[in-house]
């Protein structure tokens, strides 16, 4: 199983140390997500990139996640920069804009594998043509996300329809609530107590938790004694 490690940091030099430690653990990839808290302009970010590429031998999944860093990389800025840096071969892009996601896909999968990371996106980017999806709720519906994609893949479009239609209600439970949060409640819901968010996080609002719980007593139901 291909192994990506989150090897970002608020400086270039612990991003490379984080990247270089994950090359010598055995990762396949290092995903380093931009610098946060003071956000740098695009040129900054790419020159973060640029080192932390070049301090391993590993490919490189370009972690595109402006809610949290304050830059959004357009997708001719991730071409050019994959052109430019051999081992830029993948991108993680996290944000609402499918048109983002469909240009990357579409102007630029020569040189680079887009997994679309929105999980309220999940059916639309497969269909788009993305790689993959990266998201969170797969922590709480994992075979029902792949059943998604093995439609997909397969070319059967209704059955994947159908798949998603099924799960798409409490990924949109999870997503309309605090992340860490809905989440947490999706994995006790399905059997999984992980416990609430550390401080600062706050639980989640015990109305949307039990929405949850229904939802998914709902794909997984309790069979009778």
């Amino acid at each position: 199983m291909p192994v990506i490690a989150q090897t970002g940091a608020t400086s270039t030099a612990e991003a490379i140390r984080l990247s270089r430690h994950a090359q010598s653990a055995g990762a396949d990839v290092v995903m380093p997500v931009a610098p946060y808290y003071e956000p740098l302009s695009v040129e900054e970010t790419l020159t973060y990139l640029r080192a932390v590429a070049g301090s391993v031998d590993i490919p490189v999944m370009v972690y595109n996640l402006p809610v949290a860093t304050g830059v959004d990389l357009d997708p001719d800025t991730i071409g050019a920069l994959a052109r430019e840096v051999e081992n830029v071969r993948y991108v993680k892009n996290t944000t609402t804009d499918m048109a983002q996601s469909a240009a990357l896909i579409h102007n630029h999968g020569d040189v680079v594998s887009t997994f679309v990371g929105w999980d309220s996106l999940i059916l639309a980017s497969l269909t788009e043509g993305a790689a993959g999806v990266m998201a969170g709720t797969g922590n709480v519906v994992p075979a029902e996300l792949v059943a998604v994609y093995d439609a997909v893949t397969a070319g059967d479009f209704d059955g994947a329809r159908r798949a998603w239609a099924r799960v798409y209600p409490l990924i949109d439970a999870i997503m309309a609530q605090p992340f860490i949060a809905a989440v947490k409640a999706g994995l006790a819901a399905t059997g999984f107590p992980v416990g609430s968010p550390r401080a600062p996080v706050a639980a989640l609002d015990p109305a949307a938790a039990v929405r949850i719980a229904e939802l998914a007593a709902a794909l997984h139901p309790v069979p009778a004694a």
